[in-house]
């Protein structure tokens, strides 16, 4: 059992949090404050949302680019929407109309992909455009910071406070629980269910997943569906943290990034593997990568460049394996001949 651990992807990740960790506590003993973690928590939320999608897509052997276009459209339609209906209620009405929103984003890439038998990556690039382009032509092309009253504090509401010898008061925003309920649920789906087991088929020989009896076009329409409702989670909780909703939310680095920690997770790109803890464990390597050059003072520059090397050792390494055992079962086989 312990040597199986050791020889995952998600240990891998792990001992190099770990090592980093130390590294820059010895450098910048600040980073080993109470406040230090709950901020890498926090700024860990949202993008743990949205890569838990992620992972279900690059599992079943796809990518899939247009969630960071649906969170903003999701998110910024429905701030826009009920400011303007004199909404001032609390956070719950948010989640509900963002969420109808995600899923009929969702479903419609699942449409798409299935009716036409088209790859996600591309029927994505495509939504992705259109969301962005929607949002900033019918909805609007500013960022808007009226909040309702029933929302603001939100991004100081804590589980728990704490006292740091370096900021003084830090808390544990209650942001963190959806990242445990989400990331439960999608563990549960992949262990458990039919659809989880659909997935990994796809992900393995999509050939072979529907000769099994799978039906790839309903995975592909939940997935997508899926996909869409925590992309709209993810961008109303960024706008309620950040208290302005943007309607360019996500535009930019955010997408690497989160592809970047589902691949640093153990997750493979040609699918058929991956983890709710190691995607867990990948977006927090990266938002400890992001603050740990700060601390120490190299250029933000640095942060892509790193993240970067990191990728393609993570890449590189078990395609290398994979290369070795299949040599050594070849040899074997020739051995027995």
């Amino acid at each position: 059992m312990l040597k199986k651990i050791v020889k995952t992807n998600e240990f891998v990740t792990f001992l190099i949090l770990v090592a980093l960790s130390i590294t820059i506590g010895l450098i910048n003993p600040a980073f080993f404050s109470i406040s230090m973690g709950f901020d890498v928590l926090r700024a860990a939320v949202v993008y743990c949302i949205m890569a838990f999608g992620v992972l279900l897509v690059i599992i079943s052997g796809d990518v899939d680019i247009s969630f960071v276009a649906i969170a903003a459209m999701a998110s910024f339609t429905t701030h826009m929407l009920l400011i303007k209906m004199g909404y001032e209620g609390g956070i719950l009405l948010y989640y509900v109309i963002a969420c109808g929103l995600g899923l009929l984003a969702g479903l419609l890439n699942g449409f798409i992909i299935s009716q036409f038998n088209l790859p996600v990556f591309n029927v994505s690039l495509a939504t992705m455009t259109m969301w962005y382009g929607f949002t900033l032509f019918f909805i609007g092309a500013t960022s808007n910071f009226d909040l309702p009253k029933g929302t603001v504090g939100y991004y100081a509401n804590f589980i728990i406070k704490v006292q740091d010898p370096f900021v003084g008061e830090a808390g544990l925003h209650v942001s963190t629980i959806y990242v445990v309920v989400i990331g439960l649920f999608v563990w549960w789906l992949l262990k458990y269910t039919t659809l989880g087991r659909g997935i990994f088929a796809m992900g393995g020989n999509r050939e072979l997943a529907v000769r099994s009896g799978f039906n790839i076009k309903l995975i592909t329409f939940v997935t997508c569906a899926i996909v869409g409702v925590l992309a709209a989670i993810a961008g109303v909780t960024q706008g309620l943290l950040s208290r302005y909703f943007n309607p360019t939310l996500f535009i930019g680095q955010s997408l690497l990034d989160v592809l970047a920690a589902v691949i640093l997770g153990g997750a493979a790109i040609t699918g058929g593997r991956g983890s709710v803890i190691g995607t867990f464990l990948g977006v927090i390597l990266v938002q400890l990568i992001n603050r740990a050059l700060i601390l120490t003072g190299i250029p933000v520059e640095w942060q892509r460049f790193v993240v970067g090397v990191i990728l393609i050792l993570f890449i590189s390494i078990p395609a290398l394996h994979e290369r070795r055992t299949r040599r050594l079962a070849r040899t074997t086989e020739l051995a027995e001949e």
